[in-house]
């Protein structure tokens, strides 16, 4: 079901639906339910978001992880309770638009989503949340945009991971000939599966993560979608599971895109993410924010990857000083 509201956020008036989905929100995990659904028109089609909060007040910019979708942050927005979050659907995620055929997705059309939705409502400075790639997005367009960032934090993920020129080019050659493939054989019904084994795929398919069947539920309010037989497809685009779709960014070039990051920063690290080691890749970035940003927060904590989704309030207790200090 669908139905055409009208809302305002700040001095912008926007459009949104309604939509009644087919997984229903786990009550024991859902922290509060009221939130308003917002779209936003793009060139390719419609970025979709939610907001929590004061529509009155500037939010946050949520930045969900690879293959999960503004859901993600359904437990923990509720709990910032000193900010407003605005937390959108990635292009080819969730709700949101899918690119035109023939084309792969990657750091650009993302950094092009985010801009578009900060010139649709006229901020000045954006605000950043993100988590896992999301995290890497904010970084990215905070060295894009350093004079009109407010602040970022950033949920187990800090820079782009580095590479070298002979690993990105093997890479890049097959994810352009698995494109080639996947445009090929793509049908306009994409495979569905029953409930408990859409959830069970999904869960599968994020292998450093703790992902249990709710928060999964969670995730598939905006990432499945019920046919009439009862079973589920994924509303991603398959093309998402195409990886090593970044440029090549080298050990030199992330630390020289750090050097133009100035505001303030929250990196929060979670023990149990072995994918994602922050020794291994980051620690340079680190130090460069360190001496960079006008105030730098590294805090590590235990835990899996999905941790702001499982044990919300943890992860609230720790971002909230620094809201409340830096979100005025």
């Amino acid at each position: 079901m669908f139905a055409k509201q009208v809302g305002r956020l700040g001095s912008q008036t926007f459009g949104y639906l309604v939509v009644t989905r087919g997984i229903q929100q786990n009550a024991k995990l859902a922290t509060c339910a009221e939130f308003t659904p917002v779209q936003i028109d793009v060139p390719w089609g419609k970025i979709e978001a939610k907001l929590w909060g004061s529509k009155d007040k500037q939010p946050l910019l949520a930045i969900h992880g690879w293959m999960d979708n503004a859901g993600s942050f359904d437990n923990i927005a509720p709990l910032l309770k000193h900010s407003s979050i605005l937390a959108i659907d990635l292009p080819g995620h969730g709700l949101s638009s899918w690119i035109p055929k023939g084309f792969l997705y990657g750091e650009d059309i993302c950094a092009q989503a985010m801009r578009l939705v900060v010139k649709k409502f006229g901020w000045k400075k954006v605000k950043l949340l993100g988590h896992s790639m999301g995290g890497i997005l904010c970084h990215n367009y905070a060295r894009l945009y350093p004079d009109e960032t407010e602040f970022v934090v950033s949920i187990d993920a800090l820079a782009f991971v580095p590479n070298t020129i002979t690993k990105h080019s093997k890479c890049r050659a097959k994810a352009v000939d698995k494109l080639i493939s996947f445009e090929k054989k793509v049908t306009e019904e994409p495979p569905s599966y029953p409930e408990e084994v859409a959830i069970d795929k999904w869960i599968k398919a994020v292998k450093f993560s703790n992902l249990d069947v709710p928060t999964t539920k969670t995730l598939m309010i905006r990432g499945g979608n019920r046919k009439d037989d009862g079973t589920y497809y994924y509303t991603r685009d398959y093309r998402l599971s195409i990886q090593n779709f970044n440029a090549c960014y080298t050990t030199e070039v992330i630390r020289e895109m750090t050097q133009l990051i100035t505001c303030p920063y929250m990196v929060i690290k979670f023990s149990q993410t072995p994918f994602l080691s922050f020794d291994k890749y980051w620690t340079n970035v680190a130090e460069i924010l360190t001496e960079k940003s006008s105030d730098f927060h590294f805090v590590e904590m235990d835990g899996w990857h999905h941790m702001h989704m499982m044990e919300p309030e943890k992860i609230a207790d720790v971002i909230n000083p620094f809201l409340e200090k830096h979100d005025v």
